[in-house]
């Protein structure tokens, strides 16, 4: 595959890890259709024959598969990874060539994870000096926009949203990390519930993610900009009990709560309604987990 073209700043590593996550993929073929994940992987390998093209421009490139996408793909393989690692645990021991099968697979899932971890990297955009900040807002996109909101408006809502975006994929990596660590008596009920909330936040990341796509910005996507972003606190060490997951929890429901209050007063005053009725849903959301949380102290 030959580089005619590519759409980030740092094109030689973007070239590097694109060609080695292209040849992670094809190598990996069998685990990756095992565990469902073929269609997308395939759609991935095309994304990025299509780039070395010249086929798409920069623009085309990240609204087919940008920064986002590439981290739902990664999220969905280290699910893959938990639930591999829940049937393990719970089934008698497997046969020696079973056992291999999927100490295999899962050894395939991890090379691919780390090839698009790489790949994550290569495709943040070269920042310098006083542009530094353009990692951590919402990046306008060119787009000619008639939605019935001046750009400055948008401007302000696409900003706030890249807080709540921030801040939920934070909670989100929050109950997935207890949720893959709980322990003790309630362990099954707990594990359920911290599932049933990090899917939710999941889905959330992508409709906030594409609200302000639709405001014509990029939106903020690195481990770097969610951390200057998020009000919710990442962790330091893995909490003593279920109980301080439960308060932790909570606690950050609340924020996330807060800041989509905070998010629906800007969209109100600049008249997007479209934001407005999506942050309703998310205190919504939030408020109830909370509750839910605090039931379970």
């Amino acid at each position: 595959m030959t580089a005619t073209q590519t759409p980030y700043g740092r094109s030689s590593d973007f070239d590097a890890f694109a060609v080695s996550l292209h040849q992670t993929l094809n190598r990996h073929h069998d685990a990756l259709e095992e565990e469902g994940l073929g269609s997308d992987a395939r759609q991935l390998s095309r994304w990025i024959e299509r780039v070395y093209a010249g086929s798409v421009t920069a623009l085309e490139a990240l609204e087919l598969h940008g920064p986002q996408n590439l981290v739902h793909l990664r999220d969905q393989i280290m699910h893959a990874l938990e639930e591999q690692n829940h049937i393990a645990e719970e089934s008698p021991v497997p046969a020696a060539t079973e056992d291999e099968k999927q100490h295999d697979y899962a050894a395939a899932l991890r090379d691919v994870s780390d090839a698009i971890d790489q790949l994550i990297k290569a495709t943040e955009p070269e920042t310098t000096g006083d542009d530094d900040m353009k990692l951590v807002t919402p990046i306008k996109d060119g787009q000619s926009m008639d939605t019935g909101i001046g750009e400055d408006s948008r401007a302000k809502v696409a900003e706030a949203l890249g807080g709540m975006l921030a801040s939920t994929y934070s909670l989100y990596v929050k109950s997935l990390f207890y949720h893959w660590n709980v322990t003790g008596p309630r362990f099954h009920s707990l594990h359920k519930l911290f599932e049933e909330h990090y899917q939710d936040l999941h889905e959330a990341g992508d409709e906030i993610a594409e609200r302000i796509r639709a405001l014509g910005h990029f939106t903020p996507g690195t481990l770097k900009s969610f951390g200057a972003l998020s009000a919710v606190d990442d962790d330091e060490k893995l909490p003593s009990s279920a109980e301080d997951m439960l308060k932790n929890l909570k606690a950050a429901h609340a924020v996330c709560a807060a800041e989509a209050r905070k998010v629906l007063n800007v969209a109100e005053e600049a008249g997007d309604e479209v934001t407005v009725d999506l942050m309703v849903g998310r205190m919504r959301f939030h408020d109830e987990a909370g509750w839910m949380l605090g039931a379970s102290l």
